[in-house]
């Protein structure tokens, strides 16, 4: 009988970097799909709270996975990790005239990046949190892939992952497309540090919907305004008397 991998528990205690560990030491123990066949469907337009509920399958049912899967997998099992920032990095390559596709989940702790995922080759999945900066991380990849004689031809990087399980948000999969047949080394450089610093602003500013407050002074004109314009009175009806009387505001919630 096979054994089903046990998914990682962790106490308060234990360090982010050894969590990580034990998650990357999870995924590999499922084993890389070979069969050619796919266990597990993923669309990447599904809201994060349905690709959970399919990572939670995956922990049940415990098959082989692919690069896709085991990112879908990483979220999942580092939601609770609240000061570890993930995020998808594609890569596209090329060789012997074919072009080959690669998806690993960058994470960031402590302002080291690192990554989770799953390949057929051991330096194209798990990089513990110790660059400093993002393009050291890409770089470490395209070395790797150099030594399997692919060419590196383009790096798509998403936003940081909402924590929330039940977020009804997509994943942001390509905010950045760099194609490196159309950069300059120090231009990739640029552009690699750029989406960087866009994911540290984002994650400062909050990416929760802004307060009714705000909305109400950016969109919606004053209650007595909005009656004029759109609560039309009988052709009979006078006009009160006291034009400052308090608008109806049943009328306002139906022009609302």
């Amino acid at each position: 009988q096979i054994p089903i991998p046990s998914v990682p528990a962790f106490q308060p205690s234990t360090p982010i970097p050894e969590r990580l560990e034990a998650v990357q030491r999870y995924i590999r123990e499922l084993q890389y799909n070979h069969t050619g066949t796919q266990f597990f469907e993923i669309k990447k337009s599904r809201p994060l709270t349905g690709l959970m509920d399919l990572a939670k399958e995956m922990t049940k049912e415990a098959l082989p996975i692919k690069c896709l899967e085991a990112v879908i997998l990483g979220i999942y099992l580092t939601n609770n990790m609240t000061t570890l920032d993930r995020f998808p990095i594609s890569f596209k390559t090329h060789f012997s005239g074919n072009y080959f596709r690669h998806i690993v989940l960058g994470v960031n702790f402590g302002g080291r990046y690192g990554a989770l995922g799953i390949s057929r080759r051991e330096e194209l999945m798990y990089k513990a949190p110790v660059f400093r900066t993002l393009s050291e991380l890409i770089f470490d990849f395209e070395e790797a892939y150099r030594r399997c004689w692919h060419t590196l031809k383009k790096v798509k990087l998403g936003h940081c992952v909402s924590h929330d399980p039940h977020s009804v948000e997509q994943i942001e999969w390509k905010h950045s497309i760099l194609d490196l047949d159309k950069l300059t080394r120090e231009d990739f450089r640029k552009e690699l540090e750029r989406h960087a610093r866009d994911m540290r602003l984002k994650i400062g500013k909050g990416t929760g919907p802004p307060s009714p407050t705000k909305d109400r002074k950016k969109d919606v004109s004053s209650p007595q305004r909005v009656l004029t314009l759109s609560v039309c009175r009988p052709s009979g009806e006078k006009k009160p008397a006291d034009s400052k009387a308090m608008p109806d505001l049943n009328g306002y919630q139906i022009r609302v």
